[in-house]
């Protein structure tokens, strides 16, 4: 008797105390559930954090291929032959001839070539003189050197062949 009327006062309890573990599990599941939602929101951020960082970066790499597109533009021919005179006078070559070579048009750019026939006084003026060329602002590049050294003159006699590099590249319509 004694344990029917202990049962019947602390049925309340058990009860409650049965609810309350059923409610426990109920939010242990829905916190599992809500946690898995929340990595994969945290993966996605990620993700998509990383997409922007490449697209920010695939942007300034677009910004500089157009700067370096404008600095590659076709150069007539008076301004290479004014500019290939100023760097001989600088380092005391005498160009002798200079006529335009091959072009070559490739996917996105020309490849125009200048044969330059000069006389230097050393090897030293002639290094000099192909150095300036490679570092002018338009940039040249030189692509072959033939020496000619002659017994009978003191100057080298030096054939060149100066590459120049132009982006093709179409200007926006208006």
């Amino acid at each position: 008797m004694e344990k029917i009327e202990l049962s019947e006062k602390n049925k309340n309890i058990i009860l409650n105390f049965g609810i309350i573990l059923i409610a426990l599990f109920i939010a242990f599941q829905i916190y599992k559930s809500e946690e898995g939602q929340i990595n994969a929101l945290i993966q996605q951020k990620s993700d998509e954090l990383k997409k922007n960082k490449a697209s920010e970066e695939i942007a300034g790499f677009e910004k500089k291929i157009d700067a370096y597109k404008k600095v590659f533009v076709k150069k007539d021919f008076g301004s290479v032959m004014n500019a290939i005179s100023n760097i001989a006078k600088d380092s005391s070559v005498r160009i002798i001839s200079m006529r335009p070579g091959d072009e070559e048009k490739l996917a996105d750019y020309i490849r125009s070539t200048f044969l330059i026939t000069l006389s230097t006084p050393s090897y030293h003026a002639l290094g000099n003189f192909i150095s300036q060329v490679e570092r002018d602002k338009d940039i040249y590049f030189v692509s072959e050197v033939n020496i000619i050294s002659t017994e009978s003159n003191k100057d080298l006699k030096v054939d060149l062949k100066i590459t120049a590099i132009s982006y093709l590249y179409d200007e926006p319509s208006i």
